[in-house]
């Protein structure tokens, strides 16, 4: 689609802000005749950190707003869209491989979750540490060592994102944080109990894990994932109804049709106009 724009990385870690982007997206935006920012694929982590001001940004179609101290970690694979409120505030945005940091599934508890914090106290020293990678990649292009502050940001992040408590998983966390890894890994795969067999549990042990950490049953988060991956595709590709139905392994499009308006109220069609219009 000529209205998607991919985020590029060039190095390992990447510092801007919203200026940049802005100003950028607007170039593009003129470029191929919109009025506003598109649908944009994340192919790498993106953290956003709100200093000023406040608006909102769209993640996985769901809007997170944004006030000063307000972080959001956007993950591969993702789908997003800076508003049109885009203008009301200013962050700080660090962009990163995932290569980039060895101990990166530390922080990344359940697969394809957006995290959203408000850091309180950890504001202005993540504010500083930002400012001295930025400072220090422009004299010396020290990206192994920009790297370890991206480990420093996170920490801080995620010591805000989980409440200062003790990060010990329950066995049921643990569960049903492998199933949904591996949802995650094989979206292609709809029953439950191949994902059960694939962590090592039964069927009822999952169902009776991810009741009791998401209130969800397994069945629930697998078509979900995959509803959220029609979604994205529909959002950000130019791919044809069918070829995505295809690829997502449903037999016919018109099952796939009328699974998505089962659990979404609209057709993939209906949908997909829909998220092209501000």
């Amino acid at each position: 689609m000529d209205d998607v724009i991919e985020m590029n990385l060039t190095q390992a870690v990447n510092v801007t802000n919203t200026e940049v982007i802005r100003s950028k997206l607007a170039e593009m935006a003129a470029a191929h005749g919109r009025v506003g920012p598109p649908v944009e694929l994340v192919r790498f982590h993106v953290f956003i950190h709100c200093t000023e001001g406040r608006g909102s940004h769209m993640v996985d179609f769901e809007d997170h707003e944004l006030e000063p101290g307000t972080a959001l970690w956007i993950r591969p694979g993702q789908v997003q869209r800076w508003s049109e409120l885009h203008a009301n505030f200013s962050a700080d945005v660090v962009v990163f491989e995932s290569s980039a940091l060895p101990d990166l599934p530390l922080f990344d508890r359940f697969a394809g979750v957006t995290a959203a914090a408000h850091l309180g106290s950890d504001s202005m020293r993540l504010q500083q540490q930002t400012q001295w990678m930025a400072d220090d990649l422009e004299v010396n292009d020290d990206h192994p060592t920009a790297a370890a502050v991206v480990g420093v940001i996170l920490r801080l992040f995620a010591r805000q994102a989980h409440g200062n408590r003790d990060q010990a998983a329950s066995t049921a966390e643990r569960l049903t944080a492998a199933f949904v890894e591996s949802v995650e890994r094989n979206i292609h795969q709809r029953a439950v109990g191949w994902h059960a067999q694939r962590v090592g549990a039964s069927s009822r042990t999952v169902a009776r894990a991810t009741a009791q950490t998401f209130r969800q049953r397994p069945k629930e988060i697998i078509d979900a994932r995959v509803i959220l991956e029609a979604q994205r595709r529909l959002a950000w590709s130019d791919q044809d109804i069918s070829t995505i139905a295809r690829e997502l392994r449903f037999s016919e499009p018109s099952n796939f049709t009328k699974f998505f308006r089962s659990r979404t109220g609209m057709s993939p069609s209906d949908f997909r106009e829909s998220v092209l219009v501000l």
